[in-house]
């Protein structure tokens, strides 16, 4: 998509703000908010939530107009002969290299680029080899041409560039103990103040790592930071805190002089984005762990992390909505509690509305039916993902926008199926994919367990389903005990992917039925009546469901409960192909002549109720007034028919119908939530 749907607060209000210049390509300054104390910003959500597509546009929006950089935290870097980072190396660093070859990258209208020379020199300090190891030199070579091209200190493929290691390696002495470290980081040192620093800048990069903790008295303080940074571990930690302190001190020389002071320029940008893997985490909390210690600095950073804004790690963090940060979050005040999280403002970005989806489909096809957009509302609850691809999908195929009844689930977007795309980019990880395709089915973990046992031979250790749940639990954050896949739009990719695929049956493939059947058969055993209920109306035994539910109706079952389970019975998926039984559904849901057997009106009703509601919990659904009307005719039919309930399933009749006409879940379907392993029968 070219345009971000949903996220204008963020794109045009508070990164505006906090940079002091809007994003659009006329040069427009806007009162800087937090002058002298900018906060840290931390965009939080699952996969599919928008966090990369949010920096992504920052990027493209800022990149020639203010110094800026993006940084991708799960990315860690090889050496140039594809091995495995050495002792001279760090995803720290790299990330900090990284940082500098946007931040020093050059902006329209400045003369000069932004100049870095703490965090040059330190980094070219900690990128210094052991002398005679090939591997640690491969590797500074590669490491120093990306920070003094990216930082326009020398061009590509420049005989400067390309002699780095040659260049240091002549100015050592003669006779070197092999192994040997502090020679190669002095003499990297001079070598690059010599060519490349002004006197003033290295007076500055002398004073501020002799002023750093760790430096013994006498002992050169470049050398003390790549000796840690070498020994690994919380040394390495120590050193790469120093490095982005450099950083900041040199954003902090450069825009605190008076000049800068009274003109107010933008400020500089650094987009972090995963920001939930260990380094990225790492980062974000050395350039909060400098402010909390009472350095303030110019930086606007933005991070991005996979999973909840509430985290063990962020204590003090101030969580905000997107509605919360408009004008800038101008209220925002660091709590005084001195932890680097103090300064950090997390916002979980939310799924988008109404009419950020009515948009996205009429700016892709003109000639849109009116259901479409509540239909891809309900399926991807407003997943920036989902929708994306949806629309992507129409606009490939405009035609499909004006189609009665489109199976969205069936689009194609270049020549692949959308949920497929859709699941490869909710789960990346292939294995972890097909887990939890097969677990969508699972009301809970030992039902997972059951599947697992049954279909996953190659999981002797019986790790799939607690890997599956981490995972879960990672990027959703707390998890109810039922379903297992609590997301919605999750579980009904994953579904529509997994009946998509077991709808043939081969040799060493189970059908769609044979699952439900296993899990029928398993709830059964586990005295968990309404599950297996749940898993025969999956399975295509309606009758059977019919019949259940009309004896729970003529027993001693309260109305609630009978409620309860009717909902919890007619989520379940439906069985392939869609087309029929979409058709059979709405033929049994409205009584039409030669579906109903004659039987007494309350089994004819709970057998239409059925049916309607099935159709109506459907996620590719959304229930029209005519199926809405039905539940609601049949409801108060059964209402004048319950020994005990008649007042309940009255008032459930308008309820249904209303809720499920604004896509909501009615809250008479629910049970009140108990602890795990106490809903066996509800859902």
């Amino acid at each position: 998509m070219s345009r971000l749907y949903g996220r204008g607060v963020l794109l045009d209000d508070l990164v505006p703000r906090l940079v002091g210049c809007r994003r659009e390509q006329e040069h427009e300054d806007v009162d800087q908010v937090h002058r002298d104390d900018p906060p840290a910003l931390l965009l939080t959500g699952p996969h599919g939530s928008g966090r990369t597509a949010v920096l992504d546009t920052l990027y493209r929006s800022y990149r020639t107009r203010v110094p800026v950089a993006e940084v991708d935290c799960a990315r860690a870097r090889e050496s140039a002969s594809g091995e495995a980072l050495v002792a001279n190396t760090s995803p720290g660093a790299d990330f900090l290299i990284d940082a500098a070859r946007g931040l020093c990258a050059p902006v329209a209208g400045e003369r000069k680029r932004l100049r870095l020379p703490r965090l040059w020199t330190g980094l070219v300090a900690v990128v210094a080899w052991r002398f005679g190891d090939a591997k640690e030199q491969e590797a500074a070579q590669d490491r120093v041409r990306r920070l003094l091209v990216g930082g326009g200190l020398a061009a590509e493929g420049s005989t400067p560039v390309a002699n780095w290691v040659r260049d240091v390696n002549a100015d050592l002495p003669n006779v070197l103990d092999r192994e040997e470290l502090q020679p190669v980081v002095d003499a990297s040192v001079q070598l690059f103040t010599e060519r490349y620093l002004t006197k003033k800048e290295a007076d500055g990069v002398l004073s501020f790592y002799r002023g750093r903790p760790g430096v013994r008295q006498g002992e050169a303080p470049l050398f003390a930071l790549s000796r840690a940074f070498h020994q690994g571990d919380d040394l390495r930690g120590v050193a790469e805190a120093t490095l982005a302190a450099a950083l900041l001190e040199d954003l902090r020389a450069r825009y605190d002089t008076r000049w800068m002071r009274f003109n107010r320029p933008p400020r500089p940008l650094l987009l972090l984005d995963n920001a939930q893997s260990a380094p990225g985490a790492l980062l974000l909390n050395q350039l909060l762990t400098h402010r909390a210690k009472g350095a303030r600095d110019p930086l606007v950073v933005v991070a991005a992390a996979r999973g909840s804004a509430r985290h063990r790690s962020r204590p003090d963090a101030t969580e905000l909505t997107l509605e919360q940060v408009t004008g800038g979050a101008a209220d925002w005040r660091r709590p005084e509690t001195g932890t680097p999280s103090a300064g950090l403002i997390t916002v979980e970005l939310p799924p988008l509305g109404r009419d950020d989806i009515v948009a996205m489909l009429s700016d892709a096809a003109p000639s849109l039916r009116g259901e479409l957009p509540r239909v891809v509302r309900r399926f991807t609850q407003g997943s920036p993902l989902g929708c994306g691809l949806l629309t992507e999908a129409v606009r490939a195929q405009p035609s499909s926008a004006a189609t009665p009844g489109l199976d969205v689930g069936a689009l194609r977007l270049n020549g692949q199926s959308v949920t497929r795309q859709i699941a490869a980019r909710l789960v990346p990880d292939p294995e972890l994919r097909r887990n939890l395709t097969l677990f969508s089915l699972a009301h809970d973990n030992a039902a997972a367990r059951a599947l697992a046992t049954t279909y996953l031979s190659a999981d002797p250790d019986r790790m799939a389903v607690e890997t599956a749940r981490a995972h879960l639990r990672a990027e959703y954050g707390a998890q109810a005990p039922r379903p297992f896949v609590t997301d919605p739009f999750l579980r009904a990719v994953l579904v529509l992917e997994l009946r998509r695929q077991r709808a043939q049956s081969t040799p060493s493939v189970p059908t769609w039925y044979g699952l439900h059947q296993l899990l029928h058969d398993y709830h059964e055993s586990a005295g968990q009546p309404v599950d297996a209920l749940h898993h025969a109306l999956a399975g295509g035994n309606a009758g059977h469901v019919v019949t259940r539910l009309y004896e729970r109706f003529a027993s001693t079952d309260t109305a609630e409960h009978w409620l309860h389970g009717l909902w919890h019975v007619a989520s379940a998926p439906h069985p392939p192909p869609r087309a029929t039984w979409a058709a059979d559904c709405r033929d049994k849901a409205s009584g039409k002549s030669g579906t109903e057997p004659a039987e007494d009106d309350v089994l004819r009703s709970i057998r239409r109720l059925l049916h309607a509601v099935w159709m109506a919990a459907d996620p590719l659904t959304a229930p029209d007034e005519k199926l809405c009307d039905r539940i609601r005719f049949d409801l108060e039919l059964l209402s004048g028919r319950h020994a005990t309930g008649a007042g309940t399933l009255f008032d459930a009749a308008q309820e249904w119908h209303d809720a499920l006409r604004e896509l909501r879940t009615p809250s008479s379907a629910l049970p009140a939530p108990g602890p795990e392993g106490s809903q066996g029968e509800l859902h």
